[in-house]
């Protein structure tokens, strides 16, 4: 129960039985004190009994009247408290008795009568101490009795009157025992003792629901007011304060709560302000991060158009050798005045070749103008085969003047991607710029395509057969500024910018690679 964690409550029961236990040993020393009293009291009468026994049936005794003796002892008797009186002759028989069934029996020499007397077995008659003649004893009914024993001595009046036989030396003619009840006196400790008992119960219960009033209030109260503000505080509430009437250590602990909880708020605010200082800072240098990253990015289409250069330069040359060429053909048929239908289809199949080769010029200076041109990064739907086939067009003419072989394995009908074409296409024309320059002549690369369908991803492998690389070379390949080009043939931007797109694009870029045993990129991107 939560109740018995409270240590308020702990020290309510702590204090309840600590006077629960005091009164209780209190009152019954007092009962001990008291009952020890009574009985003294009745020992006394006791002894005053049989003292006045021994002085009424004195002369009785002397002239040897029995019934006399008998009739004092039986009107003594009479009194209230005395149960019994009997008159033991030095061989332990009971000459007389108040009980009259108990006359003429002998009692053991052990019995708690005689034992005071006759101490040992050889039964030596000797006079007991004041102390040894009161004893207590109870009945089988567990009734309670106190016996005291008087001897009766051979006094020089006994041994010198003419009716009496004794010896002069026998010193104990006999004893008297007196019993005395301690029922009423039992009855009135028993008595005294519930009433103490219960006055004890209600003293004890009085003071300790003063005990807990106190406790409540000085302690319950202002705990549970520091286990709330603990709450408070636990849950951002560093405004909350602990207020004590009192003026003790629960008020000093409070205050050094408060004292607390306002360095706690200072140094909130502190951190607060720092946060807001540090996020603005980071929110600075990220937007710097990301304006020179766009700006690497650039510097490395730049980089690409500048390897593109030489090649793009001789693929226009070519078709406008073309057109030139042509056009001067068709320039002398036409000056003539004739034309038969042979030379019309001639014209008609140059003018065909001109506009062919037109477009492909127009194609390669679209793609370089598209791949060159610094725009937003802007995801729409696209076909990644579509994507795969322009990248390939401008490094065409790389393939050819380095006498490398190109196999696709596109597979069609491939669901399109939700990309941006143009930072595609600047991953795939770095991936194949990187394989040209890893075959250097006479090579092949192996451009595929497909979709997963199990994971759910467009992929596409770049394989060659060029020199490959090192397993320590593959694990910083796509390292910003790592490169393994002669100086002055890289700075290590390209794969790093190849890994930055795929990742803007939630895909992921592998890369296996053995030495002289060429390399393979594979790019995985979501399908949505």
């Amino acid at each position: 129960m939560r109740v018995l964690r409270l240590i308020g409550f702990r020290i309510f029961i702590l204090i309840t039985l600590l006077m629960l236990i005091l009164t209780t040993t209190v009152t019954l020393i007092h009962i001990n004190y008291q009952q020890s009293n009574y009985e003294k009291l009745i020992a006394d009468f006791g002894n005053r009994v049989s003292e006045l026994i021994r002085a009424s049936t004195h002369k009785s005794m002397l002239a040897n009247f029995k019934e006399d003796t008998y009739h004092i002892i039986d009107k003594i008797a009479e009194q209230k408290g005395i149960e019994k009186i009997r008159i033991y002759n030095k061989q332990g028989t009971i000459v007389f008795s108040t009980s009259k069934e108990e006359k003429n029996k002998t009692v053991d020499m052990k019995n708690e009568s005689c034992f005071m007397c006759h101490p040992s077995e050889n039964r030596i008659l000797t006079e007991p101490q004041t102390a040894d003649r009161i004893r207590i004893f109870e009945d089988t009914k567990k009734e309670r009795f106190l016996g005291v024993v008087a001897s009766i001595k051979n006094e020089k009046s006994c041994w010198d009157s003419e009716c009496h036989y004794h010896e002069p030396d026998q010193k104990i003619l006999g004893t008297f025992d007196v019993i005395l009840s301690l029922k009423e006196s039992d009855e009135i400790i028993a008595e005294e003792k519930a009433s103490l008992l219960r006055d004890n119960f209600l003293i004890t219960l009085v003071m300790a629901l003063s005990a807990g009033t106190l406790l409540f209030f000085l302690v319950h109260i202002p705990v549970r007011k520091l286990t709330e503000a603990t709450r408070q505080i636990s849950a951002g509430n560093l405004d909350h304060k602990i207020s004590l009437s009192m003026n003790d250590e629960m008020k000093y602990l409070a205050e050094a709560f408060n004292k607390m909880t306002e360095e706690l708020k200072v140094a909130q605010e502190e951190i607060t302000a720092w946060s807001d200082e540090l996020e603005s800072r980071v929110k600075s240098k990220t937007e710097e991060l990301k304006k020179t990253q766009q700006r690497i990015v650039q510097i490395e289409k730049m980089a690409s158009l500048g390897k593109l250069s030489a090649t793009v330069a001789h693929e226009l040359n070519n078709p406008l050798a073309g057109i030139l060429t042509y056009s001067k053909l068709i320039q002398r048929k036409l000056n003539k005045e004739y034309l038969d239908g042979e030379e019309r289809q001639t014209i008609l199949k140059n003018l065909k070749m001109i506009e062919s080769e037109s477009e492909r010029c127009g194609n390669i200076i679209k793609n370089l103008l598209v791949f060159s041109k610094k725009e937003r990064v802007e995801k729409r739907l696209n076909d990644l085969n579509t994507l795969i086939d322009n990248s390939l067009m401008l490094v065409e003419h790389h393939l050819k003047i380095n006498n490398i072989r190109l196999e696709k394995n596109l597979e069609e009908n491939l669901p399109e991607v939700n990309v941006d074409g143009n930072q595609i296409k600047q991953a795939l024309l770095a991936l194949l710029l990187n394989s040209v320059e890893a075959i250097e002549r006479d090579g092949l690369i192996v451009v595929e395509s497909h979709f997963n369908k199990l994971q759910k991803q467009a992929v596409i492998a770049i394989k060659d057969n060029g020199k490959g690389m090192s397993a320590e070379t593959q694990s910083r390949i796509f390292e910003p500024f790592f490169t393994t080009k002669h100086e002055g043939k890289g700075v290590g931007l390209g794969l790093s910018i190849v890994y930055g797109i795929i990742e803007n694009h939630e895909g992921k870029i592998t890369v296996d690679s053995e030495e002289n045993k060429g390399a393979e990129f594979k790019i995985y991107l979501p399908i949505n």
